[in-house]
Protein backbone atom coordinates (compact mmCIF):
# COMPACT_ATOMS: atom_id res chain seq x y z
CA UNK A 1 0.00 0.00 0.00
CA UNK A 2 1.98 3.26 -1.28
CA UNK A 3 0.74 6.86 -1.31
CA UNK A 4 1.45 8.69 -4.04
CA UNK A 5 1.94 12.69 -4.60
CA UNK A 6 0.92 13.93 -7.78
CA UNK A 7 3.94 15.94 -9.11
CA UNK A 8 4.45 18.05 -12.86
CA UNK A 9 7.65 16.80 -14.55
CA UNK A 10 9.91 18.74 -16.21
CA UNK A 11 7.73 18.73 -19.83
CA UNK A 12 4.33 20.24 -18.06
CA UNK A 13 2.83 16.86 -17.49
CA UNK A 14 1.56 15.40 -14.52
CA UNK A 15 2.95 12.29 -12.93
CA UNK A 16 2.53 10.60 -10.20
CA UNK A 17 5.45 10.03 -7.34
CA UNK A 18 5.72 7.79 -4.11
CA UNK A 19 6.48 9.95 -1.25
CA UNK A 20 9.39 8.99 0.79
CA UNK A 21 7.67 10.34 4.36
CA UNK A 22 4.36 8.68 3.48
CA UNK A 23 6.53 5.42 2.61
CA UNK A 24 8.49 5.32 5.36
CA UNK A 25 4.94 6.04 7.58
CA UNK A 26 3.00 3.38 5.70
CA UNK A 27 6.42 0.60 5.47
CA UNK A 28 6.58 1.01 9.76
CA UNK A 29 3.21 0.55 10.10
CA UNK A 30 3.03 -2.59 8.22
CA UNK A 31 6.11 -4.01 9.64
CA UNK A 32 4.31 -3.74 13.34
CA UNK A 33 1.19 -5.34 11.40
CA UNK A 34 3.23 -8.24 10.31
CA UNK A 35 4.93 -8.81 13.80
CA UNK A 36 1.63 -8.52 15.54
CA UNK A 37 -0.15 -10.95 13.23
CA UNK A 38 3.50 -13.16 13.51
CA UNK A 39 3.01 -12.85 17.62
CA UNK A 40 -0.96 -14.07 17.08
CA UNK A 41 0.05 -16.62 15.04
CA UNK A 42 2.47 -18.35 17.33
CA UNK A 43 0.56 -17.96 20.38
CA UNK A 44 -2.11 -20.06 18.57
CA UNK A 45 0.49 -22.38 17.56
CA UNK A 46 1.57 -22.34 20.92
CA UNK A 47 -1.90 -23.16 22.36
CA UNK A 48 -3.09 -25.90 19.11
CA UNK A 49 0.26 -27.53 20.46
CA UNK A 50 -0.70 -27.44 24.33
CA UNK A 51 -4.07 -28.65 23.64
CA UNK A 52 -2.40 -31.84 21.02
CA UNK A 53 0.00 -33.09 24.07
CA UNK A 54 -3.20 -32.94 26.17
CA UNK A 55 -5.18 -34.77 23.77
CA UNK A 56 -2.33 -37.29 23.13
CA UNK A 57 -1.23 -37.77 26.93
CA UNK A 58 -4.95 -38.56 27.41
CA UNK A 59 -5.99 -41.12 25.00
CA UNK A 60 -2.79 -42.84 24.89
CA UNK A 61 -2.41 -42.78 28.50
CA UNK A 62 -6.08 -44.23 29.85
CA UNK A 63 -5.84 -46.18 26.94
CA UNK A 64 -2.24 -47.96 28.86
CA UNK A 65 -3.19 -47.42 32.26
CA UNK A 66 -6.67 -47.63 32.57
CA UNK A 67 -7.51 -51.31 31.77
CA UNK A 68 -11.27 -51.77 33.52
CA UNK A 69 -12.92 -48.24 33.94
CA UNK A 70 -14.87 -47.73 37.40
CA UNK A 71 -15.47 -44.75 39.04
CA UNK A 72 -12.11 -44.30 40.78
CA UNK A 73 -8.31 -44.79 40.10
CA UNK A 74 -6.99 -47.04 42.09
CA UNK A 75 -2.75 -46.71 43.25
CA UNK A 76 -1.45 -48.48 40.30
CA UNK A 77 -3.17 -46.66 37.86
CA UNK A 78 -2.26 -43.54 39.48
CA UNK A 79 1.46 -44.44 39.70
CA UNK A 80 0.56 -45.49 35.40
CA UNK A 81 -0.45 -42.39 34.16
CA UNK A 82 1.76 -40.18 36.62
CA UNK A 83 4.56 -42.09 34.55
CA UNK A 84 3.03 -42.02 31.25
CA UNK A 85 2.70 -38.40 31.22
CA UNK A 86 6.05 -37.72 32.29
CA UNK A 87 7.54 -39.67 29.50
CA UNK A 88 5.32 -38.01 27.12
CA UNK A 89 6.24 -34.94 28.37
CA UNK A 90 9.80 -35.70 28.05
CA UNK A 91 9.37 -36.62 24.88
CA UNK A 92 7.42 -33.84 24.03
CA UNK A 93 10.44 -31.53 25.17
CA UNK A 94 13.08 -32.85 23.28
CA UNK A 95 11.23 -33.39 20.18
CA UNK A 96 10.43 -29.73 20.07
CA UNK A 97 13.60 -28.40 21.25
CA UNK A 98 15.12 -30.35 18.11
CA UNK A 99 11.91 -28.92 16.04
CA UNK A 100 13.20 -25.47 16.68
CA UNK A 101 16.69 -26.14 16.73
CA UNK A 102 16.45 -27.08 13.01
CA UNK A 103 14.22 -24.26 11.94
CA UNK A 104 16.88 -21.70 13.90
CA UNK A 105 19.58 -23.41 11.52
CA UNK A 106 17.67 -22.97 8.28
CA UNK A 107 17.03 -19.65 9.33
CA UNK A 108 21.26 -19.08 9.86
CA UNK A 109 21.34 -20.69 6.47
CA UNK A 110 18.96 -18.93 4.82
CA UNK A 111 20.70 -15.44 5.20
Amino acid sequence: MAFWNKSTTSEGTDSLAPSSATDSAVSAQAQKIKSDIQALISQELAAANAQELVRTISENCFEKCITQPKGFLDAEENACIDQCREKYMRSWNVVSRAYINRIQEQQLFAR
